[in-house]
């Protein structure tokens, strides 16, 4: 009896929590210096992180969102992979292509892993560049090509969502695969951190995508249902941070002491980081709505957070001084990975652009 009771401990599936202690935690390291967490974002995914949101419900985006920012505390890399997994279940949940739907399972379970792919897309639709992609309708499907610049958490036969423009002007949301016909990537840029979050350059020539593959015939009727949850969803990423951040100068007993008097301490992250959780949870309630008014909420909701995690950053790196500023130091990786909170599509200039068009 004891030995059945061993064993089925032993096989108990793992928590969010058990994946980032420990598989990811001794991992931030090589991580940052550019190793992809392949394991650990499959072990997450086998933890249930990717599936919370698949229904769509608030308590559901919410508990993605929570999962995200677990590992956010302590890797940046690694809520970003995340976040980009998210988004892409979040797309094909939401489609209403039952042939697109069937590679739902494998990417809420971390079985299939894949990229969002809607920066140039989100970019273009506030007037802030073009639409990379076009396409043409041909057979039973469609003839793409174009460039995107950045496209994150891939890898060959890795999959990642595009939206494509045709030559009457309608946008199409189809599925593309890394390596595939048509479909290369290419890593040619270093980062000044998120090295290992398999960002690579995508190029798409001539590449075939039938309907099966298609996500949304009508992507512009398609956008404003996903775009609420789309950067919802990216909270998890600064919200974790910022609590890292906090764990790391309360961690720090000495250089505590000794920065007492600095404007932002770790009591004062926690509480903004818990009254903005809350706000994401208000938000989440509303996600569905579909108007300019709504998403503008949701983008201020972003902006507060991504400031929240440069303010977090910022206040480590002052508490460190010059143990901080040390290459290997936690506190200037955690002050380049705020940055990049902030820059991640849709950026800080890119909402404060959209907010001052106003409704």
């Amino acid at each position: 009896m004891a030995a059945t009771g061993a064993a089925r401990i032993a096989d108990a599936p793992r928590a969010v929590s058990d994946v980032v202690r420990e598989d990811l935690r001794p991992q931030v390291g090589a991580i940052d210096a550019g190793a992809y967490p392949a394991g650990v974002l499959r072990a997450l995914g086998a933890a249930g992180a990717y599936d919370r949101h698949v229904e769509g419900g608030p308590e559901g985006l919410l508990g993605a969102v929570d999962a995200m920012a677990e590992a956010g505390e302590a890797c940046l890399s690694t809520a970003f992979c995340m976040w980009c997994q998210d988004a892409l279940v979040w797309y094909l949940a939401r489609s209403g292509e039952a042939d697109a739907r069937r590679h739902l399972a494998a990417a809420a379970a971390g079985d299939s892993l894949g990229g969002t792919g809607l920066s140039n897309p989100m970019k273009a639709l506030s007037g802030i560049e073009p639409l990379a992609l076009q396409g043409v309708r041909e057979g039973a499907g469609y003839r793409v090509r174009g460039r995107l610049p950045w496209v994150s958490n891939l890898g060959p036969r890795h999959r990642f969502a595009g939206i494509f423009s045709l030559p009457e002007g309608k946008r199409v949301m189809g599925l593309f695969e890394a390596g595939g016909e048509g479909v290369s990537i290419a890593a040619n840029a270093r980062f000044v951190a998120l090295e290992g979050t398999g960002t690579y350059s995508v190029m798409i020539r001539d590449a075939y995508l039938p309907d099966a593959e298609v996500i949304a015939h009508d992507a512009g009727a398609f956008e404003p249902r996903i775009r609420n949850g789309f950067v919802l969803l990216q909270t998890g990423m600064g919200l974790g941070l910022a609590r890292g951040a906090a764990a790391l100068m309360r961690a720090d007993a000495a250089g505590r002491a000794k920065a007492q008097f600095l404007p932002l301490g770790p009591e004062a992250i926690e509480a903004r980081a818990s009254a903005l959780r809350e706000q994401v949870a208000a938000a989440a309630r509303t996600h569905e709505a579909t108007g300019r008014a709504a998403f503008l909420e949701t983008l201020r909701l972003r902006l507060d957070v991504s400031f929240l995690a440069l303010e977090a950053a910022q206040s480590a790196m002052l508490q460190f001084g010059a143990r901080g500023y040390l290459e290997g130091a936690d506190a200037f990786r955690r002050l380049r990975e705020a940055q990049f909170v902030a820059i991640v599509t849709p950026s800080v200039k890119h909402i404060t652009t959209e907010l001052a068009r106003g409704a």
